[in-house]
């Protein structure tokens, strides 16, 4: 048998149903398909906007039988879940134990429905830097030539049929066609993840609850999220971001840094440019797990 045939063994079709007051449902829906592969005999890796706000996950085998997830962990930080099973018979797949390195081949096996499973095949062609306008950033995330065939949230596997990195998110531009989120994320704080704690309040980062972008010109507020600090300090789409705590920001990597030296509660000075006016605010900084749980 084929290694991508033996690889599609530990990778499961899932289904979320989120609560429609949940704030993600408003941008995500309220129902969500994805995959996922397994690591253990009862649990699952995946991306975690896949289920956030979830208020009931089923998981799909190979084999076509549903099985419940008992709870699910979170890591907003890396963007992965971890899904655990009421059940042991999940067929896991290893974790790479070597970093993803550009030029190495690789493939990813998906999901286009609970029984079919579709693959692709290519190279990675960078490991570095990645800015997205949810609050979110990676600083090794995985490139790939290869276009998905499927749902999100399956593994990119390599040639061994070891776990590199969770496919997240499908790009545009040439050369870039998929996004990884490392699996080495997940061996750092596995441990936690698998445990019921929470997050521990001293690696939970500031949370403002806007959508920046940034292009030439700086960086600019695309959207508040509803509730969200942003919002209840009056900040507003088409502001700019000039500083944070004093500091100049001009792109998403310099605002996010800047941004995360904060911890949940902690006040947070920003200058915006709002119709060429300069105004000062102090957002309190939100929790962004409390918020989304």
């Amino acid at each position: 048998m084929s290694i991508p045939r033996l690889a599609a063994a530990s990778v499961v079709y899932l289904r979320a149903e989120i609560p429609a007051k949940h704030p993600s449902a408003s941008v995500l829906g309220e129902e969500r398909m994805g995959a996922g592969v397994a690591v253990t005999p009862e649990r699952v890796l995946t991306a975690h906007y896949l289920v956030l706000g979830a208020s009931r996950v089923e998981v799909i085998g190979l084999d076509g039988r549903t099985r419940s997830v008992a709870r699910f962990a979170l890591d907003h930080e890396s963007g992965l879940a971890l899904l655990t099973l009421d059940g042991r018979d999940l067929d896991p797949a290893p974790l790479s134990r070597e970093d993803a390195r550009p030029g190495q081949p690789v493939f990813l096996v998906t999901c286009t429905g609970d029984r079919e499973r579709r693959g692709g095949s290519g190279h990675v062609t960078s490991v570095g830097p990645f800015e997205a306008f949810w609050e979110y950033m990676l600083d090794r995330a995985i490139m790939t030539t290869i276009v998905n065939p499927g749902l999100a949230g399956g593994p990119l596997l390599d040639r061994q049929a070891s776990v590199v990195g969770i496919v997240s998110l499908g790009l545009t531009a040439v050369g870039r066609y998929s996004l990884a989120i490392p699996v080495g994320l997940f061996a750092a704080r596995r441990a936690l993840l698998e445990s019921d704690q929470p997050m521990p309040a001293g690696e939970r980062r500031a949370w403002i609850g806007f959508y920046p972008q940034g292009n030439e010109h700086g960086v600019g507020i695309t959207g508040v999220v509803p509730g969200g600090p942003a919002e209840q300090a009056g900040l507003q789409k088409d502001d700019w971001i000039l500083t944070v705590d004093g500091q100049p920001v001009s792109n998403l990597r310099e605002l996010y840094e800047t941004l995360w030296r904060k911890r949940p509660g902690e006040p947070v000075g920003m200058q915006i440019l709002r119709e060429e006016v300069i105004h000062v605010f102090e957002i309190v900084a939100g929790d962004r797990y409390e918020f989304y749980k």
